[in-house]
């Protein structure tokens, strides 16, 4: 066999990529990750990806198209943004007492979990630098909070449409401050103490203004 031949059935020669297969192709998605967590969609480039997950630039255009299509798949890759609250339904339909805490355990969980953490976490940087790129997937969650908010609490949600975005607002407040830019005291408060605070906030929502 001739080296040529040897050359090409082992591989690139000089440069050390990963040859293109399925093991590659999830390489390059954990590399986009924590790249576009870390740098927002503006910041992280194709190049620096390539290089961080050590393989050729041409691989991400093979597998992905372009840096719009490898963003989708890197975030759908760990976490489905519109069953974020799914769980919390089932459980709600046990009565409506400690709503505040099963809305802040729920989709907190998610960003406390280290496999979820960073698709959320490139999300949310992505769009503070208003990319259309996050606009979905921001969709998708607003639209999965209020479904359940719909189905918790109907008369609050029918009473007052602006009852959805409020709560969004206090769980999108703490995940900016704890998360995706840190801010202490919130940033290292004890997760448990966090919950009791947050679900006394959220529960107030919830609550009927007095006459």
């Amino acid at each position: 066999m001739s080296t040529s031949a040897r050359v090409g059935r082992a591989g690139r020669p000089g440069g050390g990529r990963r040859p293109g297969h399925s093991g590659t192709r999830a390489q390059i998605l954990t590399a986009a990750l924590e790249l576009f967590a870390a740098k927002g969609y503006a910041g992280a480039t194709l190049r620096g990806i390539a290089e961080q997950a050590a393989v050729d630039p041409a691989l991400i255009h093979h597998f992905f198209d372009n840096k719009g299509g490898l963003f989708q798949h890197a975030v759908s890759s760990r976490i489905d943004v519109s069953t974020l609250f799914d769980s919390l339904t089932d459980r709600a339909t046990a009565g409506p007492t400690n709503r505040g805490a099963w809305i802040a355990r729920t989709f907190l969980s998610h960003w406390e979990n280290a496999s979820t953490r960073p698709a959320l976490v490139a999300v949310f940087r992505t769009a503070l630098a208003d990319e259309p790129i996050a606009k979905e997937f921001g969709d998708r969650i607003e639209t999965a909070l209020a479904a359940c908010l719909g189905r918790i609490a109907p008369e609050k949600t029918r009473r007052a449409p602006e009852f959805p975005s409020l709560v969004s607002a206090h769980l999108t407040g703490l995940v900016m401050l704890r998360y995706v830019c840190p801010m202490e005291p919130l940033a290292s408060l004890d997760f448990e103490e966090l919950m009791t605070l947050l679900a006394r906030a959220i529960d107030v929502l919830f609550d009927e203004p007095r006459a």
